[in-house]
């Protein structure tokens, strides 16, 4: 994945070495550009590898003079007079960690200070562009995928065996937790600082809690504007809009951005990727040419699954191990990304904020609208976030002990990660809460490691404005999907009447109507009747295309070896899914990755 690379350390061999084989480790893009800083009588390297954009100025993202030299990946919205860089120069110069607060974008950011010297990485509000750090005795290494940190002979390939246990439990790490033991994640809204004498420490500057209010703090009325912000959202992120392309579904997530996008929307590529004779493909070809968009289908056929070892390589490989194959349409679009007509994606990720509800894996019932005990809540986040290991007792899978006491373990990581903010958020805005800290930031993030390994993405959900008006509207305004259509009412009402995929029903239907076709809808797409069939059956495929691929890997003599499973529990996991009997294709899955990322990582 594009994205930053460097290191600030005491002593060692060949900095310029060292410094190029971390860079290209991040990409193999022949279309990416490397920027590149050593200074080697400093033990200093900083660089860049990823597309040239115009708002990363002409040293591609890097910059230096008497003062300072820093690296930036990312994009900063707003007026900003100057190419980014320069105007993050200019501003730290001037106000010091002070100005970091203030700013808006996407991005992940190495400041070198000259003198006295001192080494500053910093995330953005969100952690949408991953920074990873390990410390070694000389000095610390930073780099935007773990991959680039082990070029360096000196860290540690140690595992993480309790970060597995929340893999386990949640399908993604939790907190700063990596697979491997002493390699971090810069926590979002965070600074590290490293002096020359090897003092080292983070702080925050700027924290999550500071979008939500309490619930005295509600407000009813603030529906126009939420709509208003949405629409600057999106506008923001229109620049280079001959470098730019959208992924539509049949949902409302990217519906309400194409709506947002109103006359800019006109000649933009768009795309939509699914099983031919899906749901998605006709709804969103409607919604294609009422905007005018230059629409393409791309279908995911049996060819992309013949060699699921591959699939499932390519997705550990690219995402450091943390994503593991469990939709398998990854290869279909990166097939496409290779020849597509933009270089920016505009995706809705994100958009499950504003339809609280459908906020997966969380989706608060109702029961949340009058909870009071915060204990209560997050027993109800702990029970929802259980994706992996579901009905299975862990002590009849796994023999490592850290996996054996999953449930205590996964619980006691929630704990940490929302121990602060239990107390003081409506039950519902904790379960968003925990869904942009810890499931966009840990899941959604490393899914988009796979796709940056191509094209640039773009979120207009997750901003920072639109977010902090949204969340003071009363959970119950904002539930399943009222603020998407009325953001689809104000920019682009014809879109209302194509019907949404996940219902059938288009957008303005009365209860009834809604209530018995999403009957009628959800029949239809089990039967997988064409123009109703789901965009993907990965349950299927995994029974019938990937089982043979799947009990080689698990079974292997050199995974039992392990001593991570227990091969009797491992073998009834098996069997009852290949069966039928039950649906444990997400644990299945993490299991392949999780074997996969030990031969490729640490093996």
């Amino acid at each position: 994945m594009p994205g930053i690379a460097g290191f600030f350390l005491k002593e060692g061999g060949d900095f310029v070495s060292l410094a190029k084989n971390m860079a290209q480790t991040l990409s193999q893009n022949r279309k990416h550009h490397l920027s590149l800083y050593v200074a080697q009588d400093r033990g200093l390297a900083l660089s860049r590898v990823g597309y040239s954009f115009p708002n990363l100025g002409p040293g591609a993202g890097l910059l230096e003079d008497e003062d300072i030299a820093l690296v930036f990946d990312g994009e900063l919205y707003g007026e900003t007079p100057s190419p980014d860089p320069l105007f993050l120069q200019k501003s730290l110069k001037e106000r010091g960690l002070s100005a970091l607060s203030e700013l808006r974008g996407v991005f992940s950011l190495a400041v070198f200070e000259k003198g006295p010297s001192r080494l500053l990485l910093i995330s953005d509000k969100f952690g949408l562009k991953p920074l990873y750090y390990t410390l070694v005795s000389q000095g610390v290494l930073f780099a935007s995928e773990i991959k680039a940190l082990l070029c360096h002979p000196g860290v540690s390939r140690e595992p993480d065996m309790e970060a597995l246990a929340d893999f386990f439990y949640y399908g993604h790490l939790l907190g700063d937790r990596t697979p491997f033991r002493d390699i971090k994640l810069l926590s979002p809204g965070s600074v590290l600082i490293l002096s020359e004498e090897g003092t080292f420490r983070v702080e925050p500057y700027w924290r999550l809690r500071e979008l939500f209010v309490s619930q005295e703090e509600y407000e009813d009325g603030l529906l126009a504007s939420v709509v208003e912000a949405f629409g600057e959202a999106v506008r923001k992120r229109l620049r280079f809009k001959e470098e730019l392309g959208i992924s539509l579904s049949g949902g409302l997530d990217s519906r309400a951005i194409l709506a947002a996008m109103e006359e800019e929307a006109r000649r933009i590529p768009s795309y939509t990727l699914g099983l031919k004779g899906c749901q998605d493909e006709r709804f969103s070809a409607q919604m294609a040419q009422i905007c005018g968009t230059r629409h393409v289908f791309v279908e995911i056929t049996q060819e992309h699954l013949k060699d699921f070892l591959d699939l499932a390589e390519t997705l550990i490989r690219l995402s450091d191990g943390m994503y593991h194959p469990h939709e398998s349409t990854e290869k279909a679009a990166l097939e496409y990304f290779r020849q597509a007509p933009f270089r920016i994606l505009l995706r809705g990720h994100g958009g499950e904020i504003a339809k609280a509800s459908l906020a997966y894996p969380v989706q608060p019932s109702r029961e949340l609208l009058g909870l009071k005990d915060p204990e209560k809540a997050m027993g109800f986040i702990f029970q929802r976030a259980n994706l992996v290991l579901r009905d299975v007792d862990p002590g009849k899978l796994f023999l490592a002990e850290e996996l054996k006491r999953e449930s205590s373990r996964a619980r006691e990581a929630l704990e940490e990660v929302l121990g602060e903010v239990a107390g003081l958020l409506h039950p519902v805005d904790l379960s968003l809460y925990y869904f942009i800290k810890e499931y966009i930031r840990r899941q959604a993030v490393a899914s988009l490691a796979i796709f940056r390994s191509q094209v640039d993405i773009r979120l207009p959900f997750l901003d920072e404005d639109f977010l902090a008006l949204l969340l003071r509207l009363p959970p119950q305004r904002r539930w399943s999907g009222e603020v998407h259509l009325e953001i689809i009412k104000r920019y682009r009402p014809a879109l209302i009447k194509v019907p949404n995929s996940n219902t059938g029903a288009p957008l303005d239907a009365g209860r009834v109507r809604l209530f018995l076709t999403d009957k009628f809808n959800s029949l239809l797409k089990k039967l997988s009747l064409p123009g109703f069939r789901h965009y993907t059956e990965f349950d299927r495929w995994q029974r019938e295309h990937f089982r043979e691929t799947i009990k080689k890997i698990l079974f292997a003599e050199r995974t039992l070896k392990r001593g991570i499973y227990h091969p009797e529990g491992l073998r009834r996991v098996y069997e009852a899914h290949v069966s039928g009997q039950r649906n444990y294709a997400h644990l299945l899955g993490t299991m392949v990755g999780v074997e996969l990322w030990f031969r490729n990582f640490v093996d």
